[in-house]
């Protein structure tokens, strides 16, 4: 079994060194840049191989490009000829049908997508335990390379890409969004630059940690679960720009904080709940 990739950014060599490391032989790279293909081989120690190389060499061939390019290397593929091949995409939002005609070239097609934010091509250390969704029509034709990669997966249908793909977004690039918006609430309030992290970290850490260990709505804190209304005020008067968003994020606690359903705790959550809608 011989891996190649089209694609050598931090997705395909961190991947590829990830498989490289469960004793897969990694055949090469192929990307429109030399020097890329170069690095990518050097790291997963294979070699950089044009596109025509990379097909004849591989059994299982990884288009790990941006999104937008995918359709673009998938029309010069089957320019080859891919019969008994598996050709994977990595994208958590496109599905099958941008491999388009591939039922009658004699091969299989599946989408594997890594619930990870990668960085850096580093993030192979990383990959151990993460959860992949996996799209294909022929799973059982790829349960030997599943088995080997030791990926931790689950079937995903087509139509659910596009909101399985926003929950990743939630919880991995609008988690930073978040952190942008409270790094400019402390500056306002007069904390230094050099501070940021330090302070905005522990919380973050703190709630993922909770998050973990108790589950997602036995994590909340705050003065929602408190029922401090009068701070949810003081916070709205003074959120500024980010009104909107804290009063939407805040009814979003709201609602975990009612599942609870504390005696005694409803006329303060009411009172918040105006607010919050007012």
């Amino acid at each position: 079994m011989k891996i190649g990739f089209i694609g050598a950014g931090k997705v395909g060599s961190a991947f590829g060194r990830y498989l490289f490391e469960k004793g897969l032989e990694i055949s090469g790279y192929f990307s429109r840049s030399l020097k890329s293909s170069e690095e990518a081989a050097l790291f997963t120690k294979s070699k950089p191989l044009s596109m025509k190389e990379l097909v004849e060499v591989s059994d299982y061939i990884f288009i790990t490009t941006p999104d937008d390019v995918i359709s673009e290397v998938w029309q010069s593929l089957k320019k080859f000829n891919l019969k008994g091949k598996r050709i994977f995409h990595m994208s958590g939002c496109l599905s099958l049908d941008v491999f388009d005609g591939y039922k009658d070239l004699g091969l299989g097609c599946y989408c594997l997508h890594p619930l990870y934010p990668f960085t850096d091509r580093n993030c192979f250390k990383k990959l151990e335990g993460v959860i992949f969704s996996l799209e294909g029509d022929n799973i059982e034709g790829i349960k030997d390379f599943l088995q080997k990669s030791q990926i931790k997966y689950f079937l995903i249908k087509k139509e659910n890409k596009a909101k399985y793909h926003l929950a990743a977004v939630f919880a991995s690039n609008y988690l930073v969004s978040l952190a942008k918006i409270s790094k400019e609430l402390l500056l306002e309030s007069g904390i230094k630059e050099e501070f940021i992290i330090d302070a905005i970290y522990p919380l973050m850490e703190g709630a993922l940690n909770n998050i973990k260990e108790k589950g997602v709505e036995g994590a909340l804190t705050g003065p929602i679960v408190r029922g401090d209304y009068l701070t949810v005020k003081r916070h709205v008067e003074n959120a500024g720009i980010y009104k909107n968003i804290y009063k939407e994020l805040g009814k979003i606690a709201l609602c975990i904080e009612r599942l609870k359903n504390v005696q005694g705790k409803k006329e303060k959550l009411d009172k918040i709940e105006e607010i919050l809608r007012g």
